[in-house]
């Protein structure tokens, strides 16, 4: 029984390149973390220019993890499975590092 199908898989990886690559080029070229915190967010920041383009950078990598996964499911859905779970620990890891290092105090 397979759990989600190649044309899920497709979908998943595409909108996620899609809001991933958005978002991460947003980051990037404004230097805001409008999108990952919320807009009315008074907290200072250590950096919040720095966040931004660093978290940005992560969202842009996390969105050629999301093409490679929508690649990888023409050959195997387990396969891309896998490297999504992979990306997303991954992720997760640099992501709080950034935090920790330029986020919110």
């Amino acid at each position: 029984m397979e759990i989600l199908g190649f044309s899920d898989l497709t979908w998943i990886s595409g909108i996620a390149f899609i809001l991933c690559l958005g978002f991460g080029i947003y980051m990037v070229k404004t230097g805001k973390p409008g999108f990952v915190r919320s807009f009315n967010d008074n907290s200072s920041y250590r950096d919040k220019e720095q966040y931004a383009k660093k978290g940005g950078r992560l969202l842009l990598c996390l969105a050629a993890v999301c093409l490679v996964m929508g690649a990888v499911a023409f050959v195997s859905p387990t396969a891309s499975n896998i490297i999504g779970i992979l990306a997303l620990a991954v992720f997760a890891y640099f992501w709080k590092k950034m935090s920790d290092e330029f986020g919110p105090v």
